[in-house]
């Protein structure tokens, strides 16, 4: 009798952990990933508020900033600098989302997941359809995580790829380099383990 256990192996080149190295398409990975980077985009905001609030003399009302489209505002210096601050808050979740996604295919995704998620959030606490400043400012905050963390996973990715000798050489056997006739090995992502 012919066992269906041999039907079903998948081959030792198929494998995804195999093909994608880090096994970066298993929902568990991606669930922890949007996860985490959820968690660090309101933990700066929170911090990012926090700092705001001591230095400026207002009072904290962290669910009310954080959760609430109401104080989105481009007519008055408050709601002014909350936008500000939202977008500082993008600036700094590229790192984390270099870092945590690493993978230049997959960070407009987690970008817009992230913004995806903060409008349920925004959604279910108020209870009302946001106002057209706050998308506005969405948008704004998307554009920064999308095209930022783009730009910087692709650059952590090409540095580990191309220029992993070159980095630990003094500069001037760099410059010899950069005007030797030989040429500069070129490595390839799949080749390395």
């Amino acid at each position: 009798m012919i066992s269906f256990r041999r039907f079903l192996r998948v081959p030792q080149e198929l494998r995804p952990s195999e093909i994608f190295k880090q096994d970066s398409l298993s929902p568990s990975k991606i669930s922890l990933q949007i996860v985490l980077l959820q968690i660090f985009y309101y933990l700066t905001a929170c911090s990012l508020f926090y700092c705001w609030a001591k230095l400026c003399g207002y009072e904290l009302e962290l669910k009310k900033w954080l959760f609430s489209w109401e104080l989105i505002d481009f007519t008055n210096s408050f709601g002014i600098t909350m936008c500000i601050i939202w977008l500082m808050d993008s600036l700094i979740c590229v790192l984390f989302l270099t870092v945590i996604v690493g993978r230049s295919k997959l960070a407009w995704d987690f970008a817009i997941t992230i913004h995806a998620i903060n409008l349920i959030t925004v959604l279910l606490y108020t209870h009302k359809w946001p106002s057209f400043a706050w998308f506005l400012l969405q948008l704004l905050s998307s554009l920064i995580l999308v095209f930022l963390g783009t730009w910087s996973t692709r650059w952590r990715e090409l540095r580990d790829t191309f220029f992993e000798g070159l980095v630990d050489q003094p500069i001037e056997s760099q410059s010899n380099l950069v005007h030797s006739k030989d040429p500069i090995e070129m490595k390839d992502l799949e080749a390395q383990k």
